[in-house]
């Protein structure tokens, strides 16, 4: 029950805005293109219902501790995902980088704005917007 409610907050925190526009602040360009592609992932398989390439694209860490493989994020995020129905599309406004958080803020709607974060090099989508901890080492999990 708990993974469901996990994938719940996750599911709301990620699909909530729509519109567009762009930022570059205090954002380098790899990390800005990046989590740009990431967000385009998101709306991808929002799209689609596709709980596989949902599960890949959040943080591996908490994939592992939470559903302990891949196949059971799968399982366990597909009946959400199609319970979910359509979602509005995500539309990146701003990105600021705080080390291995982003904070990216989107167009439309009170409330639109989400944390995503990087491990071992790459950035994702955490599990669990309210238990993102910036003082982990992002190099302990595995794919």
């Amino acid at each position: 029950m708990l993974r469901k409610v996990a994938i719940c907050a996750l599911a709301g925190a990620a699909l909530m805005a729509s519109g567009c526009g762009s930022s570059d602040d205090s954002t380098s360009q790899a990390d800005d293109q990046a989590i740009r592609e990431l967000v385009t992932k998101l709306n991808e398989a929002t799209r689609k219902q596709d709980a596989s390439a949902f599960c890949l694209i959040m943080q591996p860490s908490a994939v592992d501790e939470t559903f302990h493989d891949i196949d059971r994020c799968v399982s366990e995020t597909k009946p959400i995902l199609e319970s979910a129905g359509k979602q509005p599309v995500l539309k990146v406004d701003t990105i600021e980088v705080d080390g291995d958080v982003a904070n990216v803020t989107f167009t439309g709607g009170t409330g639109s704005e989400a944390k995503f974060v990087r491990e071992n090099g790459q950035w994702y989508v955490p599990l669990d917007q309210g238990d993102i901890d910036t003082s982990s080492d992002p190099g302990e999990s595995a794919n």
